[in-house]
């Protein structure tokens, strides 16, 4: 067993039986002298954590050791059970007895006179010296009987006096070395918590200094040293204010000011630093900062803007979207059942209806809301670009690949979700590579020769009539038959209008937060956009109260007027006397064929050539829409 507690004693341990020495290095009858030497070899060995010493040698050792040193102070039961045993012992009455105590010691003798059949007088030293000369001098008064430590035995042996050894009680002693063990167990748990914070302080990414309420540096992390380009020998107990070359830090822990985001530089690097002072009960004891370098937060800013415009994290859900007509809460509803199941989605709509809202509105209801939202506008890239970036690519794959490759879309997307939009521009080659990942459930990088597991959920989206570009050999059937598998139509504005006065108040506060308050719509203007057709939907509908709310409160303008212009500019003023109006349509009267391909004429141009909401309104599969188009074309 390692033995981290030495007893250095002049004397010897009586009835050492009843103490437990496993762990305790014992060191009897040592002089003061010798006692220094061998408080200093144990010290240099490392070993020895705590010293457990008699007043007087305690004394002395503590001027040339910094171990802890416990000290075995002598009681007045000590000295009075030493006085009983001398008395006993010799048989002596009524004579002078000495009692030679170091100076540090608070014995009075006639706290015990009463209690003994002698005259007792205390003689203080201070030094092994002291003693010879305070023994000498009472051996010339004719004291004859001392009692003392193991030096002052020697010393009033050599003059030919008699002395009797000062006992240390078992209590004493037993007291002295629980004390011992106690302190070691604080310093081992000091130790241990000090440890834990140094790892945690190790890993933090930040650099971390702490100083005591002089300003000098008592704590420091690795990436300190490294952001301020000095050793640990150069900054623990050194004043930070001359580190850092900042006398602000002087506030911080003298003033007990705070300071956040502080902006400082340093030899080359540019720092951002927050600091605040250390307190105990209200009084400032230290203070501690944190610093980052500018660099590293602009790198960590252009990773998140690079995630989110890749699209890796879903921010809407069904909650952000707004609207309270019937077909609205239906198509909600119909895409909260979707999510729920793993199945490939597949969301129809005219441009601005919301398709990405639905989509990550869907994400973030599904099973799949922790994992990632990988989104892409398929008509945004050039097809060599929109396969690898979909596909991914190995180091060399072609001209200006990127060292190490890169993943694709796919890849990112595991045990997420991917979102391809206008899913209708994507070219057939590249279709037939896309139906083979949601088959096999994997996908081989560009350049590539291993494949790789995917585990995600497609959600596509178009804006125009999948099952008429299938017609049209612009897109592959069986691709359509696999994505078309839950299918969601999202109504375009003019088919829930009675949702445009919500939407005009969601858009004037979102707006007016950016902008400033505006002059609200008026009744009659709220009814001239809900007569309008829409053809840009809700989008159009945002820029519209956008715009407006820039101009007045640049100057003002009428809200009647601004409406009023833009909704006759934008379509024939006839559209906008009556609802009822609007909804009507006329036909030639002549043959039945005749007059249903006329109508299908009117219907059409009434939604802006969209064959989805056409074939809606007249209650026709778009298979059957289609064939009766191809008939007329026929004719002609």
């Amino acid at each position: 067993m390692r033995k981290e507690i030495a007893l250095i004693i002049g004397g010897r341990i009586s009835q050492k039986e009843k103490f437990n020495l496993d762990e305790i290095s014992v060191y009897e009858e040592v002089k003061m002298k010798d006692a220094v030497k061998l408080a200093i070899e144990l010290e240099d060995q490392g070993e020895i954590k705590v010293i457990i010493s008699t007043v007087g040698t305690a004394s002395i050792i503590g001027n040339y050791v910094k171990t802890p040193i416990i000290t075995a102070n002598n009681t007045y039961f000590d000295i009075l059970q030493t006085v009983k045993f001398f008395e006993e012992a010799t048989g002596v009455v009524d004579e002078n007895i000495a009692l030679i105590l170091h100076e540090a010691g608070t014995i009075l003798p006639n706290k015990i006179q009463s209690f003994v059949r002698n005259n007792l007088s205390v003689f203080y030293y201070h030094n092994e010296e002291h003693i010879s000369r305070i023994v000498s001098d009472l051996g010339k008064k004719n004291y004859k009987w001392f009692i003392g430590g193991p030096t002052t035995h020697n010393y009033v042996r050599a003059l030919g006096l008699k002395c009797h050894l000062l006992y240390l009680g078992t209590e004493t002693l037993q007291n002295a070395i629980d004390k011992a063990r106690a302190m070691l167990e604080f310093a081992r748990k000091e130790r241990e918590q000090r440890q834990s914070l140094q790892t945690v302080l190790n890993l933090f990414p930040d650099g971390i200094l702490a100083t005591d309420q002089e300003g000098i540096i008592t704590v420091s992390n690795p990436r300190a040293m490294e952001i301020l380009d000095l050793t640990e020998r150069e900054i623990l107990g050194k004043k930070i204010d001359d580190i850092t070359h900042d006398p602000s830090w002087k506030n911080v822990y003298q003033k007990g000011e705070k300071q956040v985001d502080e902006f400082r530089e340093h030899k080359h690097a540019k720092i951002f630093t927050t600091r605040q002072p250390i307190t105990d009960n209200g009084t400032i004891i230290g203070a501690v900062g944190t610093f980052q370098e500018a660099a590293k937060i602009e790198q960590l800013e252009h990773k998140y803007r690079k995630l989110q415009t890749l699209g890796l994290a879903a921010k809407y859900r069904f909650s952000n979207i707004l609207g309270e007509s019937s077909i609205m809460k239906k198509t909600i509803e119909k895409a909260r059942a979707y999510a729920k199941v793993n199945a490939t989605v597949l969301i129809e709509g005219e441009t601005g209806t919301g398709k990405e809202l639905f989509a990550q509105s869907i994400h973030n209801y599904s099973d799949r809301k922790n994992g990632p939202f990988v989104a892409i506008n398929c008509a945004a890239l050039p097809e060599n670009l929109l396969e690898s970036e979909l596909m991914g690519y190995e180091e060399g794959a072609f001209t200006g690949a990127k060292k190490g490759g890169k993943p694709g879309l796919f890849e990112l997307a595991h045990k997420g979700t991917v979102f391809l939009d206008e899913i209708n521009q994507i070219p057939l080659q590249l279709q037939a590579r896309i139906l083979r990942i949601i088959q096999e459930k994997q996908v081989m990088r560009l350049g590539g020769e291993r494949v790789i597991p995917v585990d995600v959920r497609i959600i596509a989206a178009t804006n125009e009539d999948l099952e008429q570009l299938v017609g049209e050999k612009r897109f592959r059937d069986d691709l359509y038959y696999r994505l078309n598998v839950m299918n969601l139509v999202l109504p375009p504005l003019r088919e829930r209008s009675e949702d445009i006065p919500l939407l005009v108040i969601h858009l004037f506060k979102l707006f007016s937060e950016i902008y400033g308050p505006a002059t609200s719509f008026t009744d009659t203007s709220i009814n001239m956009l809900i007569n309008y057709s829409w053809p840009g939907n809700v989008r159009e509908l945002e820029n519209l109260i956008e715009r407006y709310i820039v101009i007045n409160r640049q100057q003002f303008v009428s809200e009647l007027s601004f409406v009023k212009e833009y909704v006759f500019r934008k379509q024939d003023s006839r559209l906008f006397t009556s609802k009822e109006e609007k909804d009507c349509i006329s036909v030639k009267i002549n043959t039945l064929e005749k007059m249903e391909q006329q109508l299908i004429q009117q219907v059409l141009s009434k939604v802006k050539g969209n064959k989805i909401q056409a074939s809606m309104i007249l209650g026709l599969s778009r298979t059957t829409l289609w064939k009766r188009l191809k008939e007329k074309e026929n004719n002609l």
